[in-house]
């Protein structure tokens, strides 16, 4: 990295002094000023100050460090601060995400991040009384605040970025914005298969609809609940969104270089998981387990994908409790499944989800879609239930959820449950469907991750499996349909061997 400009008063920490003699000239020229500043009597002009500054990065900054920081001196009084960043993309050789930070550590989980848009802005701007999409408002202290550049690609020849930087000292005309209480519900009261969307993107970061709109076009679907999930913040908590007939839950896509994953049940003032995590570094351990700590519900995102930097490289911590298996390209999710029995086998408990990932285009939010069995609609009930297991990924709104029962003697167990047997026992999967929505339909049953037996939907809907479980594991069940393309799949239905 170099600059190529020489030092700036506002990118440096360095003051430089004033003479002490002034002319003839200078005193004239003041006193004028003061003249007229009486005489006139329209408002002050606005107190503004911008400066620039090209740095160069190379291929190798963006493979050893990833994030680089450019600091700015913002001296006291300063109302707002706008950023804005220009470079050569290269042809999509160069792509370089924005952040800003205030004065304070840039150690990971630091309190300083005053927001984050990725690729998404040119010109962002932090005031006391507004700021743009994916940062947050407030007062503005004085002292060393640092411009984020996150070298998502840079090219062989490497990239020059031109940062300029303006501070204003303009008077305030409002309050600082604050956050917007959600309903956390219940909505509805009693058990039911509640179907959502959990990730989801709005011009908080790379989506094209507004959090607003994006919660009615939820509703427009039919939607009962949707987790808002902009990438490394959760701004959008300042634009109210309390609707009686949608749940809206505050989430977080965390994207760090070994992969993204989302945090489900995030919400206060300037909360947010931090992104800074290279690939097979351990500190992902205590970054995950602290947003347990905090309430999160934790799930992996397309955990294979075409998407750079976007694969899961990480090792899978304790404190993850969901896996993304229905999102992206066919090969994606046949190999995110894969991965999800591989560490089913290994006796981790995580649940199945499928997500639209939804920033724009006309596919329905709700496409592939989450139905959670909970009691009620609130957000504790429905994080807990996908916590537990209870869901079953549908490939649309539109298609009703099988019923699936496991039983064993009189004992029953249905998705997400643990079903206690003896060796030698029989167990009997019932499925039941809609004739007419799952018409044709494969049904298949997975043991420990195999398939070991399927059918073909019968005419009254009903399909049953017989099987001698002859060690613990997991049975699930999926549903194809005549393309072979996944219609639902459930979660797994758990089998322990009694002593």
């Amino acid at each position: 990295m170099r600059t190529k400009k020489g030092d700036n008063r506002l990118f440096s920490q360095k003051k430089g002094t004033a003479g002490s003699d002034r002319s003839v000239r200078q005193i004239l020229l003041t006193l004028v000023a003061s003249f007229s500043a009486v005489a006139l009597s329209s408002p002050q002009p606005r107190s503004a100050n911008s400066q620039s500054v090209t740095v160069h990065y190379t291929a190798q900054d963006q493979q050893l460090k990833r994030y680089v920081y450019v600091p700015v001196n913002v001296p006291a009084g300063t109302t707002s601060l706008t950023v804005s960043y220009k470079y050569d993309r290269g042809g999509g050789a160069n792509t370089v995400d924005l952040g800003l930070y205030e004065p304070g550590p840039l150690t990971l989980g630091t309190t300083s991040l005053r927001g984050y848009s990725g690729g998404a802005q040119d010109t962002v701007t932090v005031g006391v009384d507004h700021a743009s999409p994916g940062y947050w408002p407030g007062p503005l202290p004085a002292g060393e605040w640092h411009v984020l550049f996150g070298l998502y690609q840079v090219g062989p020849s490497g990239v020059d970025v031109t940062l300029t930087t303006t501070i204003s000292s303009e008077p305030v005309r409002g309050a600082t914005p604050k956050i917007q209480p959600r309903n956390a519900g219940p909505i509805r009261r009693g058990p039911a298969w509640y179907g959502g969307a959990m990730h989801t993107h709005t011009t908080f970061s790379d989506g094209v609809l507004s959090p607003a709109d994006l919660v009615d076009k939820a509703r427009g679907e039919k939607l009962d609940f949707v987790i808002l999930t902009d990438h490394n913040n959760t701004a959008n908590q300042l634009v109210a969104l309390d609707r009686p007939d949608l749940l809206v839950i505050t989430g977080e896509e965390v994207t760090t270089p070994g992969g993204h994953f989302n945090v489900w049940g995030l919400s206060g003032e300037r909360t947010y998981i931090d992104f800074r995590i290279q690939p097979g570094n351990p500190v992902i351990n205590d970054v995950m387990q602290g947003a347990a700590n905090r309430g999160g519900v934790i799930s992996v995102n397309h955990a294979v994908t075409d998407c750079f930097a976007c694969t899961w490289t990480h090792d899978v911590p304790p404190a993850v409790n969901a896996w993304e298996i229905f999102n992206g390209t066919a090969e994606g999710r046949r190999q995110a499944l894969a991965m999800w029995d591989l560490l089913l086998r290994a006796g981790r408990r995580l649940t199945g989800v499928g997500e639209s990932d939804w920033h724009h285009g006309p596919a329905p939010i709700g496409s592939p879609t989450a139905r959670v069995w909970a009691p009620e609609l609130s957000t504790p009930a429905i994080l807990k239930a996908v916590k537990e297991g209870h869901v079953i990924v549908m490939a649309t709104t539109a298609l009703p959820p099988p019923d699936i029962v496991a039983r064993a003697g009189r004992a029953t167990a249905r998705v997400g449950d643990d079903l206690a047997i003896h060796t030698g026992d029989s167990v009997s999967i019932d499925v039941t469907l809609d004739p007419e929505a799952y018409e044709g339909d494969r049904v298949d049953l997975v043991w420990r991750g195999e398939s070991v037996a399927h059918a073909t939907m019968s005419p009254d809907g009903k399909v049953s499996f017989v099987r001698y479980p002859p060690e613990p594991g997991y049975f699930r069940v999926q549903i194809a349909g005549a393309d072979g393309a996944p219609r639902a799949i459930a979660n797994p239905i758990y089998v322990t061997i009694r002593p």
